[in-house]
C-alpha cells in the first residue's frame, strides 16, 4: 500500500500532537494544562481522522492524488519551481515571523502583533474590522490572564527593556 502525502502529514501532525498533550501532563496547574490540551486534543482528532480516511480510501483504491476537482497535481505540471514552492515559502515565513514575534515580544504583545499584520498584509482586510478582530484577540487573551490565570512567558526585549507593566 502507497501512502499519500495527506496520510503522512496526518500521521507527523497526530504525532506532534500526542507528544505536546504528554509533555504538559508535567504542568504544575490544571489551569496551565486547559489550553495545551484542548488545542492539542483538537489536533490529535482532527489528524487522526484524516487519517482514517485517507487509509479507507487508500483500501478502496482511491487516494488524494487521483481525485480530481479539489487538488491539483503539481508533480506531473509545468510550472517552474517559483510557483510550485513559492505558496509554501509564503506560509513558512508567516510562521517564522510569528514565532519570532512571540519569542521577541511574547505571547500578550506578540500575538496581537503579529495578527494585525497578518491582516493587514497577508488577509488583506478591511481597515475598520482589523481593531475589531484584535481587540477580540486581546479580549480573549485577558480572559486567559485573569479569568485561568495561564502564565504568559515575556518576550526578550521585554525582559531587556523591564518594562514594569508585563
Amino acid at each position: 500500500m502507497k501512502f499519500s502525502g495527506a496520510s503522512i502529514f496526518s500521521l507527523l501532525v497526530a504525532l506532534v500532537a500526542a507528544v505536546a498533550l504528554f509533555m504538559t501532563l508535567d504542568f504544575p496547574l490544571l489551569s496551565a494544562q486547559i489550553y495545551p490540551w484542548f488545542a492539542g486534543g483538537v489536533a490529535l482528532i482532527l489528524a487522526l481522522s484524516v487519517l482514517v480516511s485517507e487509509t479507507r480510501r487508500m483500501r478502496g483504491g482511491r487516494s488524494a492524488e487521483t481525485r480530481t476537482g479539489a487538488y491539483m497535481d503539481i508533480a506531473v505540471s509545468d510550472e517552474s519551481a517559483r510557483t510550485k514552492y513559492g505558496g509554501a515559502a509564503k506560509v513558512a515565513g508567516w510562521i517564522i515571523g510569528m514565532c519570532l514575534s512571540l519569542r521577541l515580544l511574547g505571547f500578550q504583545v506578540g500575538l496581537p502583533v503579529f495578527l494585525a499584520f497578518y491582516l493587514i498584509f497577508k488577509a488583506r482586510t478591511r481597515w475598520f474590522k482589523i481593531p475589531v478582530l484584535v481587540a477580540l484577540m486581546v479580549l480573549i487573551q485577558f480572559y486567559f490572564d485573569k479569568g485561568l490565570e495561564v502564565f504568559w512567558p515575556q518576550g526578550l526585549l521585554i525582559r531587556w527593556l523591564e518594562l514594569p507593566f508585563f
